[in-house]
């Protein structure tokens, strides 16, 4: 078994490792591999010469106490399943932790997996009921990717977060619906808001209203944002965000990104 970075030449079969773990659409196997495939910024293991498990640790930036600091992203921690369970994949984040002097990130599909390999949990959300509001209609509006990322990063700034490139917007509006007002937007997914931000108090209760009459049950709240505000001693559920192996990210938020 080798551990190694990838070679250029391993686009096809790092595409097909992809497709058939995760069962990705097409048109996002395309839209990823085509934006984002850097063999530079991905580790396999290959066995007999055939690649048999891969990361990709995306080049990334994160703001924490009014400064930019850089970090790696993983995304596509693969294996096909006749290799599983023979700690392949430990020794692809080993060997990609020794290989970074930053920090290095990623958001779970198997949280105790990560723990057990030195990753820590930086963030939680407040998982809150939307009760009944009651007001007038209201119309979501269009917001352009700068707009949103305005807000994210006023609203983020103070705890620190995961930034997000203009790939990285583009990925979760076609994963999410987008329910914006003036200087507010949530993203939305099967009646939860799983990012609810605001940074103007008017726009907290206009967003609130629109959320309620689109028929989302839960909010996500992302603790110490203007958001929270609205929420005020109401009972919520703690959901565990992403990870990182550097302990000084203790409080950055870090969602699911592409």
């Amino acid at each position: 078994m080798i551990i190694e970075k990838a070679h250029a030449d391993d686009f096809e079969e790092l595409k097909q490792l992809w497709s058939v773990v995760f069962d990705e659409e097409p048109a996002f196997l395309e839209h990823f591999f085509s934006k984002r495939f850097s063999s530079d910024h991905i580790v396999v293991a290959r066995e007999d010469g055939t690649i048999v498990s891969a990361l990709h640790a995306l080049p990334c930036s994160y703001q924490q106490h009014g400064k930019i600091k850089p970090c790696a992203y993983i995304v596509g921690a693969a294996t096909y399943q006749a290799y599983r369970k023979r700690g392949i994949m430990g020794k692809l984040l080993a060997y990609t932790k020794e290989a970074y002097t930053i920090p290095i990130t990623l958001f779970p599909a198997v949280r105790p997996f990560y723990e057990a390999n030195g990753y820590i949990t930086t963030s939680n959300m407040k998982e809150y009921a939307l009760t009944t509001q009651s007001g007038h209609d209201i119309e979501s509006i269009p917001l352009s990717i700068e707009q949103l990322d305005e807000i994210f990063c006023k609203e983020t700034a103070a705890e620190g977060a995961l930034l997000r490139d203009r790939l990285a917007w583009e990925s979760l509006l076609s994963g999410y619906e987008l329910y914006a007002v003036k200087e507010g937007y949530a993203l939305v997914k099967d009646h939860v808001a799983v990012e609810t931000l605001a940074s103007q108090e008017h726009a907290a209760k206009e967003l609130l209203q629109l959320l309620h009459n689109n028929h989302v049950k839960t909010c996500r709240i992302i603790p110490n944002t203007l958001m929270e505000t609205q929420f005020s001693e109401k009972p919520f559920t703690l959901v565990p965000m992403g990870m990182s192996t550097d302990t000084t990210m203790a409080g950055i938020y870090i969602a699911e990104q592409y």
